[in-house]
């Protein structure tokens, strides 16, 4: 017994001093890890040892760590879209880290249906912008920074208006049906969904373009700070967007907000001062010159010299040149543009590991706009947090604050009408007072006009994983989005009438997602995915208006007016109350990450639907081969870094209309025995057998890498089919109703996209240098139109400019005049030989109709020597058949530049405003302005060879209308190249930055919307509509340069 006490002491002694032993030779080791670009410190790497991958710790907000390690092991350190770093601890105790962004596109991560994949095994087409792409430009829309971004994605930003984006689609257009007409005709919009932190938002319903002309028409994206987002991924095709279901079907757009990864909190701020300064200006003659231009028209062009001076002398503004009130020379358009001084600040507080994070982050935005009385300003306060103790639970909480103010002066979100009126006066006329100057330039400047948009969202997300491999969550989201528009209108402006304008809307929407995934994995190769998930949305949306007319004064703004008749509110029409429920499943199986399969299904069920058309089912199949890890090809391993080859097919189930088009309603009546009725509204029948639009698409892929990620490329083809567009017609007047909305037309994309990526320089090299580029070729063609027809005029009654949808043509079709030349002398005009008459304008033969020489010449398309709408064409396409960007960003120690540009090929272009140019000639009597001719080729005498007809023949013009819209003379070729944006930038040594006790700190200094490369003769040929009209309604975008300031603490 006592051998035996004494053999286990000296067991336990020996082991008591092992521990000693192993506690004696650990080693403290410290360092920083950077990134190596751009020597910024990199918080949140994750540090492990061992092949068991053991975690260690992290670095905290100023990329440093200290661990206690034995000697001889090996570090690895792991950090999202970077290279792993592995280091060998020896007996020094001090490992500085450099880690390199990785370039392999099949390792970044993407997110497919809320869930999180590398692409490596993903089958869809899908593109990611991270916060490094957008920064340095302080916008309020994000989205315009995308342009020329991502290969078929065409982002036009067409609208410079404080707070409102462009147009945007994704592979082609997906809606052929039309708003309004003339300059205020609009394609209805058919933007990508968004999905904001897992939670969507729609971006199609009463905001984009300023549509809800009622209210202020601000897009929720713009609601969102650039400085507080993390990642943008754009997904393209079925597969990507099957899972999104029926709101998925114009492609989804998944915005990442940034969440804190730092045991050390991190105080971030960023502050941009910039100028905006408007574009260049048409040129107008001014003064005196006007004046004279005026009156040798009148004497040159009038019927005889006698009846033009009698003009000039009755007209005071021509014959009383002394007059004070006509003696100016007013420039109207430096009275509504300006430049601007605006500033954004950012402050952004984050934390936390793995176990908890947190970030808050709070912004302030505010930008005056470059026309008089424009502006946006926003408010930020958004927080979320993140709760995992342990690898099973995961708790996720965020609350977004938003509240925007905005003003649109004398016009809407979407046009400046008082610009395009009052700044096309006379220069004759005084400078601005309340009663010399045009009712629309004052209407602009003194209108009161104050629009209030406020958001408030709340999300929770929850997960459990009961089990190894299966995981629950479950996702509730609330949000609240309230719009208010005031608007008063002085008296002193609209003939003695004061008028105020109120309007308030509210939109609240409940969001609920539950699903249950499954991960399990057979052997060491073949792995299986599955996961099945519910949806439930409800959104309810009222507006109401009010309208009081004749208040006291100017000075009392309401709340009542003296005329009752003209004042009025209510309920807006568009009242809405939406529900979905949807049901989706996927599953997805990889055989060692070589073969990869992918199968998804959703149903959904929606409250528009009608009773006969059942629930909208939305199916995927799509494959993957990623060929390069084949045996048969480890020869290429030395210049192949990956390679794959994908194809896949989907549908997108969209439920059109709305309740009332599928049941019909009921509206107040007149009164009947005194009593109030309830009438059937006749204007539209109802129709139970709407039935949703289906978008279906093939999508086949191609991508690899070479020479160790130095070039890089992605190619893809898509055909892209949407059936079943809502349309209204008209129905047979035997019939008590008018219309009928039906689902009965179909078009076509389909198209090629192809994505270039290079760092053409040694990676030794100082100069780090990375240059991408984009493009992409989409043709759209009509399939299908109502009542099995041919064809379809839509007529435009205010410019004639109709656009004809055609079996097999693409689907936008201008249809004009088709304008030869100019007639160089009468004689060169053709005559009838059966009547001997010469071509003429009408059928009323009248001396003014005849053609002559300087006037248009016009292809008689029916040769019946009369010019009618039998000789209209189709042509022309107001789609653009290719668009793209390119990328450069070079790097040298602390300093980087970055050049970014954009591009539209092949796209025709209609200049209204160059039309309303000419037709301001029309009437030498009127007070309005002139532009200078000189840069035109004009017909000038007898025998010129001229592009444009006589503009001074004023007498005719109402006869023929030689500056009429409708003719192919003002199709323009609207292609462009833009340099959007470059920046320079500084990283500040961090020994400096740190005697400043900060732990970095960056200056940088960008230029955007920089020039425009065109032979488009228009200001821009960007700030179009979507059916390329140009009108001098637009809101320009302006030059800005900015000045901006990053700083870590």
């Amino acid at each position: 017994m006592r051998y035996t006490v004494v053999i286990f002491s000296l067991f336990l002694l020996l082991g008591f001093n092992s521990r000693l032993a192993a506690q004696q030779t650990k080693i403290v080791v410290k360092g920083t890890v950077i990134d190596r670009a751009d020597k910024r410190p990199i918080p949140g790497v994750v540090i492990t040892s061992g092949k068991s991958q053991t975690p260690l710790g992290q670095t905290d907000g100023n990329g440093r760590y200290s661990l206690s390690v034995t000697p001889g092991v090996e570090l690895s350190f792991r950090y999202l879209s970077y290279k792993t770093v592995f280091r060998k601890v020896s007996d020094n105790a001090t490992i500085d880290i450099r880690m390199e962004e990785s370039v392999n596109a099949l390792k970044e991560q993407v997110i497919i249906g809320y869930a999180k994949k590398t692409k490596e095994i993903s089958t869809g087409s899908s593109v990611i912008i991270t916060a490094k792409d957008i920064q340095d430009v302080p916008v309020a829309n994000v989205m315009e920074l995308l342009q020329g971004k991502v290969a078929g994605l065409n982002i036009q930003n067409n609208n410079g208006a404080p707070g409102m984006r462009g147009s945007m689609t994704i592979r082609g257009i997906s809606n052929l049906n039309i708003s309004g007409s003339g300059d205020d005709a609009f394609l209805t919009p058919t933007s990508p969904l968004f999905v904001v932190d897992g939670i969507p938002i729609d971006d199609n319903t009463d905001y984009s373009y300023g549509f809800e002309s009622a209210g202020p028409g601000i897009s929720p994206i713009s609601l969102i700070p650039v400085e507080d987002i993390e990642r943008i991924e754009v997904l393209k095709d079925a597969q990507a967007t099957s899972l999104y279901g029926s709101r998925g079907a114009y492609g989804v757009v998944l915005i990442t907000t940034k969440r804190g990864n730092s045991k050390i909190p991190i105080v971030q701020f960023t502050s941009n001062f910039t100028v905006d300064t408007p574009p260049d200006l048409k040129s107008v003659i001014g003064g005196r010159g006007e004046r004279l231009m005026r009156i040798d028209q009148i004497l040159k062009n009038d019927t005889n010299f006698y009846h033009g001076l009698n003009n000039v002398n009755r007209n005071p503004f021509l014959a009383d040149s002394l007059n004070a009130f006509y003696n100016n020379s007013t420039n109207w358009q430096k009275l509504f543009y300006r430049t601007t001084f605006n500033q954004t600040h950012n402050l952004s507080i984050s934390g936390g590991d793995q176990q908890f994070n947190y970030k808050v982050n709070g912004g302030y935005f505010d930008k005056k706009g470059i026309v008089e009385n424009t502006a946006f300003t926003r408010y930020n306060l958004n927080m979320n947090a993140q709760y995992q103790p342990n690898e099973k639970f995961k708790l996720l909480a965020s609350l977004n604050n938003v509240m925007a103010n905005s003003s649109s002066g004398g016009g809407s979100s979407l046009s400046q009408t008082g610009l395009s009126e009052s700044g096309s006066s006379s220069s004759l006329l005084p400078a601005p007072s309340l009663f010399t100057a045009s009712s629309g330039l004052l209407n602009t400047l003194n209108t009161d006009d104050d629009n209030k948009t406020i958001n408030v969202s709340t999300n929770i997300d929850v997960e459990y994983e009961a089990v190894k491999g299966l995981r629950a969550s479950s996702s509730f989201s609330f949000n609240y989005i309230t719009q208010a528009k005031d608007r008063f209108t002085p008296g002193a402006l609209s003939a003695g009438v004061d008028s105020v304008y109120n309007y308030f809307d509210r939109k609240n929407t409940l969001y609920n997602r539950t699903r249950l995934s499954y991960v399990k994995q057979v052997g060491e190769k073949h792995n299986f995915n599955a996961a099945v998930f519910s949806e439930l949305n409800s959104t309810n949306f009222r507006a109401d208006v009010s309208q009081q007319v004749s208040t006291p004064n100017d000075q009392v703004k309401g709340p009542l007016g003296s005329d009752w008749f003209n004042s009025k509110g209510g309920t807006l029409n568009n009242l809405s109350n939406f529900r979905s429920a949807s049901l989706a499943g996927s599953f997805s199986y990889n055989y060692d990450q070589k073969y990869v399969l992918d199968l998804t299904y959703r149903v959904d069920g929606s409250s528009t639907n009608g009773p006969d058309a059942g629930y909208s089912k939305s199916p995927s199949v799509a494959a993957r081969w990623n060929f390069y890890k084949e045996n048969w090809l480890r020869s290429t391993e030395s210049w192949l870094d990956y390679g794959s080859i994908r194809a896949s097919y989907g549908k997108n189930i969209v439920p059109t209309g709305n309740i009332y088009d599928v049941y019909g309603k009921y509206v107040a009546g007149g009164n009947y025995n005194q009593l109030p009725t309830v009438n059937l509204d006749l204007g539209v029948i109802p129709n139970t057998a709407l039935t949703p639009t289906t978008t279906t698409q093939y999508n086949a892929g191609f991508e690899a890498g070479f020479l160790n990620n130095k070039f890089g490329f992605v190619f893809e083809t898509y055909y892209k089919q949407v059936d079943n567009m809502l349309r209204e017609k008209n129905i047979s007047n035997i019939n008590a109703f008018g219309k009928v909305k039906t689902n009965e037309m179909s078009v076509v994309n389909y198209g090629y996209e192809l994505t270039l990526n290079a760092r053409p320089l040694s990676s030794n090299s100082k100069l780090k240098w990375t240059v991408s580029l984009n493009a992409a070729l989409n043709r759209d063609v009509v399939v299908h139109l109502p009542d099995n027809a041919s064809q379809l005029l839509v007529k435009d009654a205010s410019t004639g400019q109709n656009i004809l949808y055609r079996l097999g043509k693409n689907s936008l079709t201008n249809v004009l005049l088709n304008t030869k030349g100019v007639y160089s002398t009468d004689l060169s005009v053709p005559v009838d030989p059966l009547t001997g008459l010469r071509y003429r304008a009408g059928s009323v033969i009248d001396r003014r109709t005849y053609f002559r020489g300087g006037d248009p010449m016009w292809t008689d398309l029916n040769g019946d020597y009369i010019l009618d709408d039998n000789d209209l064409v189709g042509a022309g396409n107001s789609r653009p058949l290719i668009t793209g960007g390119f990328t450069s960003y070079m790097q040298y120690g602390g300093f980087s530049l970055s050049v970014t540009g954009s591009y539209t090929l092949i796209r025709d272009v209609l200049n209204n405003a160059l039309t309303s140019r000419f037709q301001s000639f029309e009437n030498p009597l009127a007070l309005n302005s002139l532009v200078p001719l000189e840069q035109y080729d004009y017909w000038k005498n007898s025998g010129d060879k001229a592009t444009y007809p006589n503009p001074y023949d004023y007498t005719r013009y109402s006869v023929y209308s030689p500056f009429r819209y409708d003719q192919t003379l003002f199709q323009e070729d609207g292609s462009y190249i833009k340099l959007q944006q470059a920046t320079l930038a500084y990283n500040i040594d961090k020994k400096y930055a740190k005697r400043l006790g900060a732990t970095s700190i960056r200056v940088y200094g960008t230029a955007y919307n920089i020039y425009t490369f065109s032979n488009y003769s228009g200001p821009s040929p960007e700030t179009v509509t979507d059916l390329g009209r140009d009108s001098s309604k637009g809101y320009p975008n302006p030059r800005t340069y900015t000045f901006g300031l990053n700083v870590q603490f």
